[in-house]
Order: structure tokens, then sequence, then C-alpha cells
């Protein structure tokens, strides 16, 4: 009787060992195929927003190529008449179509680093904290590390201060990234000029598009915050800009968007996210086998 009472208390246990296992095994497959589920999900959320992105940009490149790059009023559903009285040049970001945000620089609204104004970037850096000397020998520096004489400017340094002409550029930087290699410059710096130059622009300055950072070293707090409203408002106008601010075209200053562009386009869908940016040329009347823009930089 007790060799029977063992015989089932051990069966007993082989059964809720096997059904523990059992169970482990079950939750195991249950997680595993609600984790194939959302993966699932993310991918196809991913190339949705990615197909978003392409669409938006097709769209967008349209329209920079067929109308006049300043807001217009809507007076239709056209997904292009809707763009158009949207957008803007200084990277106020707006919708495009349900789920695309964009933002567009006018690069004639950022300082040109190959050949920078020097009064410029002495406002530039002066208004974010950085010391007369600070400011002369970053400038000084970075002309220096450009050009290719070796005849060093009073707060730069030529080839003999890097260790030899292999260790100084000699030419125009290929990317802000580079001057961090330039004697004077830290990541600060860097990203300064990163958010306020560019090496992708030609012809003269239209600060009507410049960031605010820029701003405030043109012109006064209580200017650049009326400029910014009416930015945000999509109303600011050449005439307007100028009254507020008392900059003034001439030669080197005007008030219109060039065609040398950033473009920056992300898709949202679901927890999923896609961006693209690139820096692009605007050749709207491009003929024969000219292309009608051409792209400097596309990432994403």
């Amino acid at each position: 009787m007790n060799y029977y009472k063992i015989q089932q208390g051990i069966a007993l246990i082989q059964v809720l060992l096997i059904t523990a296992i059992l169970s482990v095994l079950a939750l195991y497959l249950t997680q595993t195929a609600k984790s194939q589920v959302q993966q699932a999900q993310w991918a196809g959320d991913k190339a949705e927003a990615q197909v978003a992105v392409h669409s938006a940009e097709s769209l967008l490149l349209f329209e920079l190529l067929t109308k006049k790059k300043t807001p217009t009023i809507s007076t239709s559903d056209n997904d292009g008449d809707i763009i158009a009285s949207q957008w803007n040049f200084s990277a106020v970001p707006f919708q495009i179509k349900n789920n695309v945000i964009a933002k567009i620089q006018d690069q004639s609204g950022l300082i040109q680093l190959h050949y920078p104004n020097r009064e410029r970037l002495k406002k530039l850096f002066a208004t974010n904290g950085f010391s007369l000397n600070q400011v002369e020998a970053i400038i000084d520096n970075l002309l220096d590390w450009q050009d290719i004489d070796s005849i060093q400017r009073q707060n730069g340094a030529e080839a003999i201060e890097y260790g030899g002409v292999e260790f100084i550029r000699n030419g125009a930087v290929p990317s802000i990234h580079d001057v961090i290699h330039i004697k004077s410059m830290n990541l600060g710096v860097q990203q300064l000029l990163l958010r306020n130059a560019t090496i992708y622009k030609s012809g003269a300055f239209s600060p009507i598009n410049a960031p605010a950072e820029l701003l405030y070293g043109l012109t006064s707090k209580n200017a650049v915050e009326q400029v910014l409203n009416l930015r945000r408002l999509n109303r600011l106008t050449g005439k307007q800009f100028s009254e507020i601010t008392g900059i003034v075209e001439d030669d080197d200053t005007y008030f219109y968007t060039s065609n040398y562009l950033m473009i920056d386009l992300t898709s949202r869908v679901g927890q999923s996210k896609a961006n693209k940016q690139m820096i692009i040329h605007l050749q709207p009347y491009a003929e024969g086998n000219s292309k009608p823009f051409n792209i400097f930089i596309s990432r994403g």
C-alpha cells in the first residue's frame, strides 16, 4: 500500500513538473510572438514614415522649383498650394501633409565661412559671451587656416604653429566640422558656427532669414523678438524687417530668399521616425542636360 502511494506521489510530481515546463514554454512562445508582432509593427511604421518623407521631398522640391519662395494665401485644397501658404525659409517648422514636419533654412541667411564677414562674426561671438580677444583670435585663426599664404595674422596661426604645412588646411574648409582642428576653436565655437554659418552659399547676405542667435548680434533684442513673432505668424516682409531692425538693403545685403537651401524632413508613425536632411541649390530655369537642382549633402 505504501509503495502504491509512493508511486502516486512520484507521478503527481512528474505531472506538476511537466505542467510547469509546458507553462514556461507557452509563456515564452507567447512573449516571442508578441515581440515578433511588435517588431513587424515597428518595421511597417518605419517603412510608412520613410515613404512619407520621400513623398514630401518630391512634392516640396516641385513646389520650390515652380513657385515663388514667399508665403502665399491658399485658395484650394491642393497639397502644393497648402505648402506654399505655410513655408518659410528661416527654419521655423511647418507641416507637409499629415505626418511630415519640414524645416527650410536659406543659406544666404547664414555667415559664409569661406569668406566670412568679419563684423558679423564679431557680433555673433560677442553676443554669445566671447571676449574681444577670443573673437579676434577665432577669426584670425579661421582665416589663416584657409588662406594659401604663410603670412600670419596678428592673432592667428600659420603652418609653423601647427607643426608643418601637412597639418594646416591652406584651402577652403570642406565642412564646418573641420574648424575643430583650428587653434582657438573648441566644441562650443564649432556648435555656434554649425547653427549660424555655412559653406554653401554665394552672393549677398539675407538677414531676413538669419537665425535668432545671429540676429541678436545685428540688432536690438526688442527688434529680434518682433521679427521672430512675425516669422511665427508667417507675415514678415522685407519692408517690415527693415523698419523694425533698421537694417537696409545694399550691395552686400538683400531681403529675398536665395536658391541655396537646407531642407529637413521628419515623419513619425507610431513609435518609428524617419528623417532626411539635405542642402541643395535650386536651378529652376535649367535647360538641356542641366539638372533643376544640385544636391550638396543628403543624409537619411
